[in-house]
């Protein structure tokens, strides 16, 4: 809430001055000038804050935001300038408020753009030319129908933005559980090369020394010998089987 009346009233603040100055007949003599000081103003801020991005590591998290609002009041005061000082609702340049309602309700909480629009309907209806009453009437209603559509657009906007967000995060856990297969399979070689296959071949070795002193053993000590001996030798068979289709599955990838 508190951000919403923050923003509104800087915008509103705007749209007042540009409303004041230009229905002065001694300030909107210089209104070219102060167009000319608010164009230096949006270079000069963005100047600033990206000598600020690059001087510090720790960037605040408020300065992107608060970038985004000087830019905003400047456009605001800069198009409104204009729009008043070419003749308000008959203005040629009437059509610069439209994309201005865009490009706040892509900024702003929805209310800030509804606010605003209001706002300028209320200056244009207490100060109408009467000198194109049809053309002003459908100026009128046109920035009245624009406006939820340019909302309408914004949260659109926004959900392309989150839908993008969300498929970056996949990618991304995607990476990772990318590299922890990999890294199972290193694990899984390892095991299968080095613990596995030794420990069987010891086994296998220790059963051939048992068996070569048949002297010493009874029929049913040599039945279960033969029985690990042919165990041992299925399982080194299934951990080279094993290791090739690791090594087969990795090199496909």
């Amino acid at each position: 809430m508190g951000k919403f009346l923050l923003h509104s009233l800087f915008l509103l603040l705007a749209v007042v001055v540009a409303f004041l100055w230009t229905n002065s007949p001694t300030l909107s003599l210089y209104t070219l000038q102060l167009i000319a000081i608010f164009i230096l103003l949006f270079f000069a801020n963005h100047l600033f804050f990206r000598r600020q991005g690059k001087g510090t590591q720790k960037a605040k998290p408020s300065l992107p935001r608060l970038n985004l609002t000087i830019d905003a009041v400047v456009f605001t005061i800069v198009v409104m300038l204009l729009v008043y000082s070419t003749g308000g609702l008959t203005s040629p340049l009437f059509f610069l408020v439209y994309f201005l309602m865009f490009g706040l309700a892509l900024l702003f909480e929805p209310l800030v753009t509804v606010s605003l629009a209001l706002a300028i309907i209320l200056l244009f209806v207490i100060t109408p030319t009467t000198q194109e009453p049809l053309t002003e009437g459908l100026q009128l209603f046109s920035l009245i129908l624009i406006t939820p559509l340019a909302l309408f657009f914004g949260s659109q906007y926004i959900k392309v933005l989150e839908s993008e967000e969300k498929i970056k995060i996949l990618r991304e856990e995607g990476k990772i559980l990318e590299e922890q297969i990999k890294k199972e399979e290193t694990d899984t070689l390892l095991w299968t090369s080095l613990n596995l296959k030794q420990g069987l071949s010891e086994i296998l070795d220790e059963v051939s020394e048992l068996l070569a002193d048949l002297a010493h053993l009874t029929i049913n000590q040599k039945e279960r010998l033969l029985k690990i001996r042919a165990r041992a030798l299925e399982l080194l068979k299934t951990g080279e089987k094993l290791k090739e289709e690791v090594d087969r599955t990795t090199d496909e990838e």
